[in-house]
């Protein structure tokens, strides 16, 4: 038997096609090994996010080429797609695999085709049956994305829009169902455009409909999705649906008009709380989590104040917070007023504390109530506890058996702090 193993970085998007590689894999007669340990076969699922994401592949290349030198190198992914070449002179690397081109991947490495030439269809040849390592299953139904922020480079790498047909989204999802998923998870790189490059005939509301009617799916979450996307309809199909989880991933970056501008984001802060406030008034405590970027070119401490005013006002749940850093071929990375690192780092540290503060707030609410937990197949490595999510996407911990792994318990919450709540199974 050939060994093989994964390395992957970046996005839930990635960790899809990950899982897709790695059934196609199976099919060829591999067993997958641990990627600390001596592979036959390294697949490295590379992100390009950042300049620092791309330091990182390549340091994962030269880590494997080390531990086994006679391993076949096979890079994919992101990077792969933005500097191939880069990669390809690398020493070690056998093959570097395009997006349009991992559908075919164990093919091409075991040497039964030759490249194939790309096409679009071809992005949605991967498919998965189940999510290794998961107790909820990542299901991707759109790639490419057409908003051309001015800080992200993810549009020149992955192109435009491109929605996975209805049926196949079904087929897949009740596969998922059939494995034994709860919770199915819809992602994407633009995830709120599904259904753009279909003149109409398709949109995000049509996917959420089909699955949110599947018998033996208990849970329907949106990975994230953009504020100018929530239309009133969904968040009264959310609200009307058992199974959709009152959870939304909402992208802010900035809370300041000016900066949103420079971002190429479209909308304004008023706007994003106007939109925050009508699922409030529809929907009973749900849950917002967010992205917020610190020190964005031009930045100044007013509008990194009306940031952190708008994130109180906003009341998220948890807060995702990086720091900008140039990524090169950008509109961003040539914009003058660079802010400085010193000044980037104080600036994420403080915004750090006003997150904690309103996720403890936000937790609060929950106390000594009665949850419902999708209980993860691994304990918590700190304490040993079970640990699993709320609908709202709390993370419980609480003492109970083996045999509660990967089911829906009940759990009555009795402390909070701002990364995680404790309770007692009922």
């Amino acid at each position: 038997m050939k060994t093989c193993a994964f390395i992957t970085l970046g996005c839930k998007v990635n960790q899809y096609e990950t899982q897709a590689i790695r059934e196609s894999l199976a099919a060829k007669g591999f067993t997958e090994a641990n990627p600390e340990q001596a592979a036959d076969l390294y697949v490295i699922n590379t992100c390009t996010v950042t300049s620092v994401s791309d330091e990182k592949s390549r340091q994962y290349i030269k880590k494997v080429r080390r531990k086994n030198p006679r391993a076949t190198v096979v890079v994919t992914g992101c990077y792969a797609e933005a500097d191939a070449e880069t990669i390809k002179k690398m020493e070690g690397v056998d093959f570097v695999i395009t997006k349009s081109e991992e559908a075919h991947l164990a093919e091409i490495i075991c040497r039964d085709t030759v490249h194939r030439v790309p096409t679009q269809e071809s992005v949605y040849n991967l498919k998965i049956s189940h999510f290794a390592g998961h107790t909820k299953a990542f299901l991707k139904i759109e790639d490419g994305c057409d908003m051309y922020c001015s800080y992200c480079i993810i549009p020149y790498v992955r192109g435009g829009i491109k929605s996975r047909r209805l049926q196949d989204i079904l087929d897949e999802a009740k596969r998922l169902i059939q494995s034994g998923y709860k919770e199915i998870i819809l992602t994407g790189i633009h995830l709120g455009a599904y259904g753009r490059d279909t003149q109409g005939n398709h949109r995000l509301m049509d996917v959420i409909h089909m699955l949110s009617n599947l018998s033996g799916l208990k849970r329907l979450r949106l990975s994230s999705i953009e504020v100018n996307e929530i239309t009133n309809d969904l968040i009264e199909l959310v609200a009307d649906t058992k199974n959709i989880c009152p959870h939304f991933h909402i992208p802010l970056q900035s809370g300041d008009d000016f900066i949103l501008k420079r971002m190429n984001r479209k909308y304004t802060a008023s706007h994003y709380i106007k939109v925050l406030d009508n699922i409030r008034s529809k929907i009973d405590v749900p849950s917002f989590t967010t992205d917020v970027m610190v020190g964005f070119p031009g930045e100044k401490d007013v509008h990194f104040e009306n940031t952190v005013e708008l994130c109180k006002k906003a009341g998220f749940s948890r807060m995702h917070i990086f720091s900008f850093s140039v990524r090169e071929g950008t509109p961003a990375a040539k914009m003058p007023d660079q802010c400085q690192p010193k000044i980037i780092k104080q600036r994420k540290a403080m915004l750090e504390a006003v997150t904690n503060d309103i996720a403890f707030v936000y937790k609060k609410q929950f106390l000594n109530k009665v949850v419902e937990v999708l209980v993860e197949a691994e304990r918590d490595h700190k304490t040993n506890q079970l640990c699993g999510y709320t609908e709202r996407y709390i993370k419980v911990l609480f003492e109970g058996p083996e045999t509660a792994k990967n089911s829906i318990v009940s759990v009555r919450i009795e402390e909070v702090n701002p990364s995680f709540a404790v309770g007692t199974l009922q």
